[in-house]
């Protein structure tokens, strides 16, 4: 299967998520860092990659109660440009590939497999989404969120647009980066090149079953885990945060997402 991503799949992308990193938009920006070429989200190629590798899953008819879905990104998804996902599978476990039809260099990999029954995560601030405030960001989604293999993915792009948001968040960035001057996440994206290495979902296999409010009754619970910065200004600094949302008091999905900046030392 061949995908070719647009300026468009980035700006639909950053509608959804609020994630208008400036490597996907500003060709200048963009050129300054060394590169010639805008570049999709790698959470929007993603989706894509969910929705097969799902897909596949569902067609073997899954038997557990509970998958996780795990991708390390090593190159940028470049806008314009033919790649090629290839989709293998095996058991209950499903992988992929998204390639470079060109060079046949691998941009990100993923698996989708079966795992341990979610454990709830304490700590951090407790929030809450109404049921309707969940179905209306549903038909935001750059997707089709009651398709049973995207259903997942959406409450997936769901946390990650939480956490972009989250006055938490940026708390905690602002907090090892004081001299940033940023109100928004997306701010700090402007002034220091971000970009995401790995993520990580563990879900309930509910969210594999059609259900028109998404197995919720009235609201979806959720919290943000305390973010774990490495690194220093020279090499730069690794991020990593957490976020889970639960039904009625049990987990019902968890997404973990890991970002990267670029040496601070010369900004």
């Amino acid at each position: 299967m061949i995908l070719n991503y647009s300026v468009r799949d980035a700006e639909e992308w950053a509608a959804f998520s609020g994630d208008y990193n400036p490597i996907h938009f500003d060709l200048q920006y963009v050129r300054n860092m060394g590169a010639e070429q805008l570049s999709v989200h790698g959470m929007r190629a993603m989706l894509d990659m969910k929705r097969h590798l799902s897909a596949a899953l569902l067609a073997a008819t899954p038997k557990e109660d509970f998958y996780s879905f795990s991708t390390r990104l090593r190159h940028p998804v470049l806008c314009h440009t033919p790649y090629q996902l290839q989709i293998t599978e095996k058991g209950s476990q499903v992988t992929g590939k998204l390639l470079d039809s060109a060079t046949q260099e691998i941009c990100f990999s993923s698996k989708l497999t079966a795992a341990q029954p979610l454990v709830q995560v304490n700590g951090g601030q407790e929030h809450r989404l109404a049921l309707a405030e969940v179905m209306a960001l549903s038909q935001q989604f750059p997707g089709d969120a009651a398709d049973a293999a995207q259903t997942w993915g959406f409450f997936d792009a769901l946390l990650f647009q939480l956490v972009v948001k989250s006055p938490e968040t940026l708390a905690m960035v602002t907090e090892t980066l004081p001299e940033l001057a940023a109100a928004t996440l997306i701010e700090v994206f402007a002034q220091i090149p971000v970009v995401q290495t790995h993520h990580e979902t563990h879900f309930s296999a509910k969210l594999l079953s059609p259900d028109a409010h998404f197995h919720l009754v009235d609201h979806l619970d959720y919290a943000i885990q305390p973010m774990l910065i490495v690194g220093n200004r020279e090499s730069g600094f690794v991020l990593r945060t957490e976020i889970q949302a639960r039904v009625q008091q049990q987990p019902l999905i968890t997404t973990a997402v890991t970002l990267k900046t670029w040496p601070l030392a010369g900004n």
